[in-house]
């Protein structure tokens, strides 16, 4: 077998453990919205997606809010009868993730993403981004 398989089996195992999980939010809740990491917190997930440790290849943290999209109600004196409140997003919270990176890594292309950890208000996703020279 090889070594990733127990790497993951580590990593399952630290994400059950609640202390773990308060160490990993504490963390992350402290940074901003996008942040460039030095490694990626889950190496095995990591590694399945195509990342490889050398140049080239970086990590970006990216913070997305829950929740559904909900545009404000017009509350003035007429409002018009198909003032939906919500509306269903054509792209989930991942993809908004790899906007997000896209946006600030302009020279990069995305390789993939994977989620991190949630709390009550908000979802963090690593995405991997490879230079376009270098990419896929």
């Amino acid at each position: 077998m090889g070594s990733y398989k127990y790497i993951h089996a580590n990593e399952m195992a630290l994400y059950k453990n609640d202390e773990r999980k308060k160490e990993i939010l504490q963390e992350v809740r402290n940074q901003p919205i996008l942040q460039r990491i030095e490694r990626p917190t889950k190496l095995a997930k990591a590694k399945t997606i195509g990342y490889k440790a050398k140049q080239g290849y970086i990590i970006v943290r990216v913070r997305v809010s829950k929740g559904d999209f909900r545009r404000p109600r017009a509350n003035h004196a007429r409002r018009p009868s198909k003032s939906g409140l919500y509306y269903k997003l054509s792209i989930s919270k991942e993809g908004i993730a790899r906007n997000r990176a896209l946006k600030v890594y302009k020279n990069m292309k995305v390789i993939g993403s994977y989620f991190i950890i949630e709390d009550g208000k908000n979802k963090w996703f690593e995405v991997i981004m490879v230079d376009n020279k270098k990419g896929k």
